[in-house]
């Protein structure tokens, strides 16, 4: 078995290095981490291997245009040179694509609970073409306004937004969710027709245990088109109300969208006669717990 110390005595690998050692020095990203940690020229040839390792996937990340095309086995990894303890060692880190999956990673684990797709989590409110319109109705600009300063003040009280389909409630409301994720804060985004026929479901099969219960303690809380489920007795009383009912003696922020205002909405929660009162509870609860907004102007397309 031929030797690497055997292997180096041959003289035309000695000149290999040689070469390879003078190219490395003049290497501007080589440079400057030997100037950074005053290395000289004997360490340059202590680490050869190591250098010409991360000189490699150093121009092989310079032409890398994506993550998706990135030929690493690491993708959104890149190697980096450290100095400890008198040693040059090479590690890993994101590159400026991994950061950004990671990023994107750490975010989407702050929607501890969701029935909906990541790219709807993943709006960012202060990219929203809704802001960017030439011509805005007076309730556009009062709920821009009011939003800007509740996210800037972190408000107590959440938004009731309530207008016709397509005229970006969903989305204006999930670029705030998006916003306070970004600092830090544990969020629900619930779709709450399709989140009430999941639960119903999950009862025959076990898995709904923490399901509620996840949904109540959230920082702050989203439940998209409030009045266009199936309303029953059951989805009223048991879960609905136990929502509104545990958020608002906690004081945990509360938003919705839906078709309907307030004032209509308590004719979708009276299921028959005699249920006024549990529906007038339902709307003080909201109200409560979320100022009322309608959002008119041009339909999204």
């Amino acid at each position: 078995m031929i030797k690497v110390g055997d292997l180096l005595k041959n003289e035309s690998v000695n000149e290999m290095k040689k070469e390879s050692l003078l190219l490395l020095s003049k290497e501007k990203h080589i440079q400057e981490f030997m100037k950074k940690h005053q290395l000289d020229s004997c360490m340059l040839e202590d680490y050869w291997v190591e250098l010409l390792d991360f000189n490699d996937d150093y121009k092989t990340c310079l032409s890398c245009p994506s993550l998706d095309h990135c030929p690493k086995d690491s993708k959104g990894m890149k190697k980096v040179l450290a100095y400890h303890d008198k040693e040059v060692v090479l590690e890993l880190e994101s590159c400026k694509y991994g950061k950004s999956l990671e990023d994107r990673r750490n975010l989407l684990e702050k929607f501890v609970i969701k029935n909906v797709k990541d790219e709807l989590l993943l709006t960012d409110f202060y990219s929203l073409d809704l802001l960017k319109k030439k011509n805005y109705t007076q309730n556009e600009l009062m709920t821009f306004a009011q939003i800007k300063k509740f996210l800037k003040d972190d408000g107590q009280k959440g938004f009731f937004l309530h207008g016709e389909m397509g005229v970006g409630k969903t989305t204006l409301i999930a670029g705030v969710m998006n916003t306070l994720a970004k600092k830090g804060k544990t969020i629900g985004f619930i779709h709450f027709p399709t989140y009430l026929v999941d639960l119903k479901a999950s009862f025959s099969t076990g898995d709904n245990q923490n399901a509620l219960e996840n949904l109540l303690k959230v920082d702050y809380l989203f439940l998209d088109e409030i009045g266009e489920e199936n309303v029953t007795t059951w989805s009223r009383d048991e879960i609905l109300l136990t929502i509104l009912s545990y958020r608002l003696l906690n004081h945990l922020p509360t938003f919705f969208t839906s078709m309907y205002g307030y004032k209509d909405l308590e004719s979708v929660y009276t299921v028959k006669k005699g249920d006024e009162i549990r529906a007038k509870t339902i709307i003080s609860k909201m109200q409560a717990l979320s100022i009322e907004i309608m959002l008119d102007g041009a339909k999204i397309r």
